[in-house]
């Protein structure tokens, strides 16, 4: 017997040796096996890793960055990234400071790594998550609907008596019935009114419209979408900044719709005369319960998603917490300013007002707690993406500056809410040295904007910011790629503008010269802010401008104290 508990100890003692000489080895050389052993992140060397997009359809090209990565003390003397998950830090991207892409063609989730190395031999180790969906998941063949590769026509069929109905008061956006063939296929009976709001003033003959497809016919669809919409472009001679402000979203990972250029024609059916063209437009796809669930999944059921509509009133929209009753928050033109886009019949704001009372609502002990409450309701990293691309392009009528123009949706899947990219018309008018984290200014009535004003007192997300104003500003609003594009989409449109009544006739907003010479402008303004934005990021400025509530942002106090 004792014999016996002798060998049995020896052979516990030879299995737990054996594993601690085999933890050891894979600690050693944690790149060796499939389920490497990593590091832990060391004290005197911080990791990060980053990837833009974070997610989209295959193929998807994605960029990586180790933004922020340092010791304390010490050069770091190499960056290896795991891009392909095979398990090995086979990717070195030490001479690009750690910069590096791949192109994932395959759907699945990727667990991507970085190994970060300085000059004594002390490792650290980041990871990002990189989520790649296959088009046939999507209920709509996006794809085709939205072929941007030509410019594809699109005729109104309508009679005289509901084409000037709709004139009468082009305000009123008045639906009537018409016709309508899309890309060479007839949709009967479909519902057509104007749409904008400060456009539809100041447009000309060429208006925005909104096409309905199940108005009068209930449940009618076409290629499984229910609604159009075909923006004129309005104060964009170039007609760039749409097009691109959805592109320059999607590429940083942001929810955005897909988008077309399509000649517009309109042809009064009961006149003698042949079908008119109207111009170009870019078509857009507009947030609804199918841009949701083809985004973010439906298994839990679709959630709320809100439009915000401030309509230039004070306090509309600006997620701050006016109390439990969403009665008591601002009503621009008579209607809540969270207008509800899916679940109307519910009409339950419960959710809006939980958002609000977290970002507003709360008076905080410590930067931690804030944090981990607002993490647990909002992406906060989708917001930082979402914040990112619009002040790098400035477009600044939106959710910090007026309160207008965004989308945000209550993804029940996570719990926690995102925002969504709309109206991107206003892109690329602004100054080349607008603040990396924005400033408190007049482009709108929001006075108190307690997500944007508090998210930036954060260290943590001012770094996750500026890590994504740094890989745009590399890698799309650059210089080697912004005005190739720019080029491609006017050599396409160019042909069609000829006849556009917005270029042409007595009703003519821009010249044709003002097509090209617009475009220069963005083109300028895209390489100086690029510039300006990289030179605050290179020189390591990024980590000292703080901004100051009262000073840089958008704040005036609690908004419990002002209303």
């Amino acid at each position: 017997m004792k014999d016996k508990n002798a060998y049995r100890k020896i052979e516990v003692g030879g299995i737990v040796l054996f594993f601690c000489i085999t933890l050891l080895l894979l600690v050693i050389n944690p790149s060796q096996g499939v389920d490497a052993v990593e590091q832990a992140p060391s004290a005197e060397l911080d990791a990060y890793a980053y990837a833009m997009p974070h997610r989209g359809w295959a193929p998807l090209t994605v960029y990586f960055s180790a933004f922020g990565s340092q010791p304390q003390l010490g050069e770091i003397a190499s960056y290896e990234w795991d891009l392909d998950g095979n398990g090995l830090y086979d990717t070195d991207a030490s001479t690009d400071g750690g910069y590096a892409s791949y192109t994932y063609t395959k759907p699945g989730e990727y667990l991507v790594p970085v190994r970060v190395t300085d000059d004594t031999g002390r490792s650290s180790t980041a990871q990002t998550m990189v989520t790649v969906k296959h088009p046939s998941s999507s209920s709509v063949d996006y794809w085709t609907v939205f072929d941007d590769s030509q410019v594809r026509k699109v005729e109104l069929q309508i009679t005289q008596a509901n084409w000037n109905a709709m004139w009468e008061q082009p305000e009123s956006k008045t639906r009537v019935e018409a016709d309508v063939i899309l890309f060479g296929d007839l949709v009967e009976s479909v519902a057509v009114s104007m749409k904008g709001n400060g456009s539809l003033g100041g447009s000309g003959e060429k208006k925005s419209w909104k096409i309905d497809t199940d108005y009068f016919i209930a449940e009618q669809e076409y290629k499984n979408l229910k609604q159009f919409l075909f923006h004129n472009n309005f104060m964009d001679a170039s007609m760039l900044r749409e097009k691109m402000g959805y592109e320059m979203s999607t590429f940083a990972g942001v929810p955005a719709g897909h988008t077309a250029y399509v000649e517009f024609w309109i042809d009064i059916e009961d006149d003698e005369n042949p079908s008119e063209y109207w111009g170009v437009y870019t078509m857009v796809e507009r947030p609804d319960s199918k841009y949701v669930r083809n985004r973010f999944g439906d298994d839990n059921g679709i959630g709320n998603l809100y439009k915000a509509d401030a309509w230039f009133e004070q306090g509309a929209a600006d997620l701050a917490y006016y109390g439990d009753d969403i009665e008591d928050y601002p009503k621009p033109r008579g209607d809540v300013a969270y207008g509800l886009r899916t679940n109307k019949d519910e009409a339950d704001y419960s959710d809006i007002i939980q958002l609000c009372y977290v970002i507003d609502g709360v008076q905080y002990e410590s930067e931690s707690a804030f944090t981990q409450a607002l993490e647990q309701v909002l992406n906060v990293d989708g917001y930082l993406r979402y914040t990112a691309v619009l002040m790098t392009h400035q477009n600044l009528d939106t959710y910090q500056y007026t309160g207008n123009n965004y989308f945000i949706y209550n993804d029940l899947t996570t719990g926690k809410f995102e925002f969504v990219a709309w109206d991107l018309n206003s892109a690329w008018m602004g100054n080349p040295e607008f603040p990396l984290y924005g400033e408190k200014c007049c482009q709108g009535p929001v006075q108190w904007a307690p997500l944007y004003t508090k998210v930036f007192q954060v260290a943590r997300y001012r770094q996750d910011y500026a890590a994504y104003v740094d890989l745009l500003t590399r890698y799309w609003f650059s210089d080697n790629y912004f005005p190739v594009r720019a080029a491609y989409w006017q050599e396409m449109v160019s042909p069609y503008l000829a006849a556009d009544i917005a270029y042409v006739g007595e009703s003519a907003l821009y010249s044709l010269e003002q097509f090209t010479s617009e475009r220069n402008q963005l083109v300028m303004l895209t390489s100086q802010r690029s510039q300006y934005l990289q030179s605050l990021i290179s020189s390591g400025q990024w980590r000292t401008i703080i901004p100051e509530p009262n000073v840089d942002l958008n704040t005036e106090g609690n908004v419990n104290e002002m209303h």
